[in-house]
């Protein structure tokens, strides 16, 4: 079987034809981040403190959240103490809504939702500080980890800490180290991390945040230590396993000539079911090419640059979210990737060629291309875009 070509943009590759007009079903396509929308009066208030009310589906699912979630997690803390509560309160709260949050949490700390002053003010520290506790995110992490070092750091082995390029890959173990160095040397690496880029009020601030979160954990322990178990404990090492293997995912086919490159780092998923749930999270190119843009242009921008894509010979999949991507290539089946590979006027290859190069993109990147990569990101020849690389928009900002 041949690439599949769904899309065109101009081509790129030599003796390329133009391939034939791209539906881009997720342009249109219902949204799906919440399961049902508020009263008339509490919609008609949230609108109103909306900065931008294109973020309607993300104000929804907090609405969704504290209305459901929250109850449950209260509820069980006051039963009585019960294993068998606590296991169908993280089944459901994070089968419902964890991949969900993640990606409303990610975008939002990106850009603001809510407007300035009050209540906006307590509306944007819902997420950051309060929700992500119930779903594994100890409270004020998220923002120095995402977006002051990894999209600073760009994936850039040593500094972003979540970096995969010195990993095979495809291997389980490889994989689980990395979880491992996550799960137990996070808590000291991201302030030391801080403290190296002199970002002293960030690192103080993680620090207090992190004792905060220990000592109420303490009193819920001694409260119901049951219930803490799965409230608390559980959702960190399901939160852990989930971001660990998402990143791996999204930054699995690195290419080695161009390891800095966006185009070369991530890939693009488009017409997937797990965009409609995930702000477009599938776009990832586009993302890291300017972390500031709306979620909800994402795939318009994408169809904007298709002849920029091609020109990178950027990697683009259809129908596929990145924990499909990343489980065929753990389990060795990336003749079903090269299956969903979207021809958009990238160099020609056949199926074969295809999984060959995939293969070669999940090879640990060498010493010499990294510090050759970081030597450019230094000079400015992959931070010179807006949010992306070191010296990205947001790291000047802040």
């Amino acid at each position: 079987m041949e690439p599949k070509v769904l899309s065109g943009g101009g081509g790129g590759g030599e003796g390329a034809t133009a391939p034939p007009p791209f539906i881009n079903t997720d342009l249109t396509s219902t949204r799906q981040e919440y399961y049902f929308s508020p009263p008339a009066w509490i919609d008609a208030w949230l609108l109103r403190q909306l900065r931008d009310p294109r973020d309607t589906p993300l104000a929804y699912l907090l609405f969704n959240i504290i209305v459901l979630v929250v109850p449950a997690a209260v509820a069980t803390f006051v039963a009585p103490p019960s294993h068998a509560l606590g296991a169908a309160y993280l089944v459901l709260s994070n089968g419902l809504f964890l991949q969900r949050f993640l990606l409303g949490l990610h975008y939002a700390e990106h850009l603001q939702i809510f407007k300035s002053g009050l209540p906006g003010a307590v509306l944007n520290s819902l997420c950051p500080y309060f929700l992500c506790a119930l779903f594994g995110l100890p409270p004020g992490m998220y923002r120095l980890h995402h977006i002051y070092m990894h999209h600073c750091e760009n994936n850039l082995f040593p500094h972003d800490l979540s970096s995969t390029e010195v990993y095979q890959r495809d291997n389980f173990f490889h994989w689980l180290l990395y979880w491992l160095r996550f799960w137990v040397a996070i808590w000291v690496e991201l302030p030391l991390y801080a403290l190296r880029k002199r970002r002293l009020r960030l690192a103080a601030h993680t620090l207090v945040m992190l004792a905060a979160f220990a000592a109420v954990v303490r009193q819920l322990w001694l409260f119901n230590h049951v219930a803490t178990i799965w409230v608390v404990a559980a959702p960190m090492l399901v939160a852990s396993l989930a971001m660990m293997f998402g990143n791996w995912a999204q930054h699995l086919f690195l290419d080695p000539a161009r390891p800095r490159s966006n185009y070369a780092l991530t890939y693009n998923l488009v017409n997937a079911a797990d965009n409609l749930k995930t702000f477009n999270d599938g776009y990832h190119i586009v993302h890291h090419q300017n972390s500031k843009l709306h979620w909800t242009e994402l795939p318009l921008r994408f169809m904007q640059t298709l002849d920029k894509h091609a020109h990178e010979d950027a990697l683009v999949f259809e129908g596929l979210g990145f924990f499909d991507v990343g489980f065929l290539a753990m389990t060795g089946q990336l003749h079903k990737l090269a299956d969903r590979y979207v021809d958009i006027g990238q160099k020609r290859r056949s199926r074969e060629e295809l999984v060959a190069m995939l293969k070669e993109r999940l090879r640990p990147i060498r010493a010499s291309a990294r510090h050759q990569g970081a030597d450019e990101q230094q000079g400015g020849g992959r931070g010179a875009g807006e949010g992306r690389g070191r010296g990205s928009g947001e790291s000047r900002r802040r």
